[in-house]
């Protein structure tokens, strides 16, 4: 916001500074986009292809409210924000890949949401206060909330940049918008998942959208990145080879999205953690916090390996993980401890030490 807001907790990160213009400007486009209430004719899976002039970033909006729940225009970039958003499209409300209670951690987007006033948070209440803001509508879900969401991030508030490429999609998704509204046959053809990308120098100022104007593009998910594959240190695997192997041992491995947030130098994050547990006594053998750099959480993974092994002071005759990423994680390191890594989507003792844990922290 570019006006002071009240004055924080000091374990919050500051609030992003957006100048004037852009803040008057958003509210308007907002507005604007609040009324023509384009979730009445339009669905999640209709995509919008944009390309951001500066900076030439590819942008995918999606906008969601036909079911009448959340109203608001979600602009995905990058490709962790593309992957995600055709995944959950194409696999029918599913974003693949991760387990379904962390999969909400990985959108990367900005977005604006028309919420209840009730529902503002004391920064979005300062911000709009000082520009003298209250909505056309009385009723209804019609406060704007502007948020920047990225991969093991907290929602938080946009920065300059991020507001100058909300203001820049949300006039030119609304006038596919107004398209649809007077030809909803344009997307007939198009049903199996395409993407209607705007031409580059359209204005929406200098005239309406075209159906010809439109460039269709299959969905086509960017790939999901290997992930850093889990190392130990020549000292540490030296001495963890020194352990016998026990037979029927079993050791449950994961790594997962902390349930609480906290402070990161822009923002609050969820730390990716990890998590070992014996299955047979159901004993908690390591338990560590990631880095925000630690971004696959490879390096708290072996953290977590070498300490429980030295812990149980046993080599497992075999770990088990729940996830295929994870098994390609720790592949080589298993495979140097003469290990084998076991897919297992259970993982009942690992799973009921996870519980009890989030229901203590809830998110």
């Amino acid at each position: 916001m570019s006006e002071p807001v009240k004055k924080r907790r000091s374990n919050q990160p500051a609030v992003p500074s957006v100048s004037v213009e852009t803040w008057k400007g958003l509210l308007l486009a907002a507005d604007e986009f609040g009324r023509l209430a384009p979730w009445e004719w339009m669905h999640d899976s209709h995509i919008v292809g944009l390309r951001h002039p500066k900076s030439k970033e590819v942008l995918l909006g999606s906008i969601l409210g036909r079911l009448r729940q959340v109203f608001a225009l979600l602009v995905y970039r990058r490709a962790s924000g593309h992957r995600w958003l055709m995944n959950t499209i194409l696999n029918d409300g599913q974003p693949g890949g991760l387990e379904e209670a962390d999969s909400a951690f990985e959108q990367d987007l900005v977005k604006v949401e028309f919420t209840a006033k009730k529902e503002l948070w004391k920064e979005d209440r300062a911000g709009l206060a000082a520009a003298n803001y209250s909505p056309p509508l009385k009723r209804g879900c019609v406060w704007p909330v502007f948020r920047s969401l990225v991969p093991g991030g907290y929602p938080w508030h946009m920065t300059q940049v991020e507001a100058e490429t909300l203001l820049f999609a949300l006039p030119r998704v609304a006038a596919l918008a107004r398209l649809m509204r007077a030809h909803p046959e344009v997307w007939d053809a198009h049903l199996d998942g395409d993407i209607a990308y705007l031409p580059d120098d359209f204005d929406p100022s200098q005239r309406e959208l075209r159906a010809e104007d439109l460039d269709w593009h299959p969905m086509l998910p960017p790939p999901e990145p290997l992930p850093a594959p889990v190392t130990l240190d020549e000292t540490t695997l030296a001495r963890l080879m020194k352990l016998p192997q026990a037979k029927g041992f079993h050791l449950e491995l994961d790594v997962f999205y902390s349930p609480m947030p906290i402070r990161g130098p822009d923002r609050p994050w969820f730390p990716i953690t990890a998590m070992a547990v014996d299955r047979a006594s159901g004993f908690v053998g390591g338990f560590r916090l990631g880095e925000a750099s630690d971004a696959d959480g490879a390096g708290v993974l072996a953290t977590v390996l070498a300490n429980s092994l030295r812990q149980f002071g046993n080599r497992p005759e075999v770990i088990c993980v729940q996830r295929p990423r994870a098994a390609r994680m720790l592949e080589s390191v298993a495979l140097q401890l003469g290990v084998p890594v076991r897919l297992d989507h259970e993982l009942p003792a690992l799973n009921f030490a996870r519980d009890e844990m989030e229901r203590m922290f809830p998110r």
